[in-house]
């Protein structure tokens, strides 16, 4: 093979892990490694899909420029500059990283009291946080709480007698006693009506304390303004013409942009852009969650329904609809839908950020009809994190890049330890551990209740890391516990820290990928090490298949089913005759590929953990 430098990559994918505020490390990442790369395909949850449709916007301008990786044409120049940005104070006085979350009006003591617990080193401290965010924000409750606590310390003192009665030691451990009681009693009482309220508000809000938009009158702009205005300044678009996937996908090079969403109502994981025709929305939900150019491009593009039946569904929920005062329209085609309404799907972290609501047109099997349900989407993290299965190919054509946020960095760490990429095919194979003993060997609860929630959102992307083929084009950036995650309010050296490590990660990958020398190519392992644990998987896996379809214990076989489906045997899915005969001469090559090549074990020696084939429904 030449070690001339055309066999090197020149674009490549990428996929970014959610993880709300250690997404600053992304800015600073995408920007660096689009020095050297063209973004094909970009794809996250949560906060790495935001990081995902800044990186396409910057990629969408760059390639209207007609330039390339490094270019000096500005397209990334926003996002190299925005850490500066999000460190920088807000007219509200805190970072313009805290005030990207507002809290909505009924909501704000509620946010009040987790800003009380932010970046606090240690548990105690934390609590203590919380205890005082609690009585400073819920006055009322705190002083009926002190009320009803110095009623019960007065009456016991009236029953036990007169103080002078008891001997002075006594006095002194009741006053101490009470003094506890009471304050208990004063925190108790704010801790009711912080439940009580936050439970009311939290219905009337999508329960979300922050909707995305700006609530205080004159400030900056909340996070999906911001994120709109940063996405067409990116793109060199006008506010009011929304980029949307069919820009990305008509550009060229063509630009492939996936997010992971939950539907809660459904009860399944969801990619974005949408491939169904039966979401609807109402614009006044709408109104409540994006900017007016965002609502008025969804209303304006709307998909019109072609049969009069669904017509008639939408205008018994909506007598106006089909006019221009209608309230309920069908979701645009993925084509015209703005990239920002699906990052915001995406990003909607469960109590932080307001759930997202659409309907769907669903058909009832009992009655036989048709019904308009409401569906809610919340963040795509709680399914997948980290979907590194975007743009998977067994035989890749360039690298997908994945970028994995990890909170376990010590506090006295040097900056070199930020930063894990894997040199060798032995490195990135263990497993995670997350402990969850104390110092006398039993579980803290509250660390095995975390660990469980952890593992049940997390194990499919853990699993995936740890697999040839993936472990090697992931990128590991560590923070620690004070950095990133809720930490709403971090300090400009936190931020500064963090922004440098995304750097740094996008200077590991470059080196390591567009390393000129063949033994150290990282590109060129990752496509070995794929190719050979490829082979051994498909002779496994096909291997039982095979013996199926040349066998004759069932009647038909599976060679005469294919031959007799849809004719002689009444099934459905039926075949037209070219499918038929170029299917079976597929089913006859692919079999005795499987059964030819069985005298020579090709798991031997494959790469390890091996993965295995399987039948999952696609997430659109």
């Amino acid at each position: 093979m030449s070690t001339q430098p055309e066999f090197l990559p020149t674009e490549c994918d990428l996929v970014m892990e959610g993880g709300v505020t250690s997404g600053v490390v992304y800015p600073s990442f995408v920007a660096r490694l689009a020095t050297r790369f063209t973004l094909r395909s970009i794809g996250g949850a949560s906060v790495g899909a935001v990081a995902a449709i800044a990186a396409a916007a910057a990629q969408y301008r760059r390639n209207a420029a007609g330039t390339g990786p490094g270019a000096d044409d500005g397209a990334f120049d926003r996002l190299a500059a925005l850490s500066a940005w999000l460190m920088a104070p807000s007219a509200l006085g805190k970072s313009n990283l805290f005030s990207l979350f507002q809290p909505a009006p009924g909501l704000a003591r509620h946010f009040g009291v987790l800003e009380s617990a932010l970046n606090r080193i240690s548990h105690p401290r934390r609590l203590l946080g919380i205890a005082w965010g609690l009585v400073r924000s819920f006055p009322l409750g705190a002083f009926l709480g002190f009320v009803l606590a110095l009623s019960i310390y007065l009456f016991s003192a009236y029953l036990l007698g007169h103080a002078a009665e008891r001997p002075w030691w006594q006095i002194v451990g009741s006053a101490a006693w009470h003094a506890v009681w009471i304050a208990l009693g004063t925190l108790l009482g704010a801790t009711v009506q912080f439940g009580w309220t936050g439970v009311i508000g939290l219905r009337r809000n999508r329960c979300g304390v922050c909707p995305g938009l700006a609530t205080v009158k004159g400030g900056p702009p909340a996070l999906t303004e911001w994120l709109h205005e940063l996405v067409q300044a990116s793109a060199g678009l006008p506010d009011d013409r929304p980029l949307t996937f069919g820009d990305l996908e008509g550009s060229r090079p063509s630009i492939q942009l996936a997010l992971m969403t939950t539907g809660l109502s459904e009860l399944r994981a969801q990619r974005l852009p949408h491939a169904s025709n039966d979401l609807v929305f109402r614009a006044s939900d709408m109104q409540a969650l994006f900017p007016a150019p965002i609502v008025t491009w969804m209303m304006k593009h709307a998909r019109q329904p072609e049969r009069s039946h669904t017509v008639a569904l939408l205008r018994a929920a909506d007598p106006h609809f089909g006019t221009g005062q209608a309230d309920l329209y069908f979701l645009p085609v993925a084509d015209q839908l703005p990239v920002v309404v699906a990052a915001r799907m995406s990003l909607s972290f469960p109590l932080l950020m307001q759930a997202v609501r659409l309907y769907r047109l669903r058909h009832d099997a009992a009655t036989g009809q048709a019904a308009l349900l409401p569906v809610w989407f919340t963040d795509g993290g709680l399914t997948s994190n980290f979907p590194i299965h975007f743009f998977d190919a067994l035989l890749p054509t360039r690298p997908t890049f994945g970028v994995s946020l990890q909170p376990d960095l010590p506090l006295e760490s040097a900056p070199g330890e930020r930063v894990f990429l894997p040199h060798s095919n032995i490195e990135g194979i263990s497993a995670p551990y997350l402990p969850v003993a104390v110092g006398d060997g039993e579980p803290a609860l509250g660390a095995f209740f975390s660990a469980i929630l952890r593992t049940i959102r997390t194990w499919r992307d853990q699993a995936l890391k740890r697999t040839p083929g993936y472990r090697e084009r992931v990128v590991q950036i560590r923070h620690t516990k004070q950095e990133g995650g809720l930490n709403l309010n971090m300090p400009p050296t936190a931020i500064a820290a963090m922004s440098d490590s995304g750097t740094a990660a996008a200077d590991a990958v470059i080196a390591h990928f567009l390393d000129p020398e063949l033994a150290h190519n990282g590109w060129l392992n990752h496509r070995w090490v794929r190719m050979r644990s490829t082979a051994a998987l498909l002779q496994r896996e096909l291997l039982l298949p095979a013996q199926a379809f040349r066998g004759t214990a069932l009647s038909p076989s599976y060679k005469l089913l294919w031959q007799q489906a849809g004719h002689e045997l009444p099934l459905g899915y039926r075949l037209g005759a070219e499918q038929r005969t170029q299917g079976l001469a597929f089913w006859d090559a692919i079999t005795a590929a499987a059964l030819d090549t069985a005298t020579v074990d090709l798991c031997k020696g494959a790469p390890e953990p091996m993965p295995t084939l399987a039948v999952t429904p696609r997430q659109t």
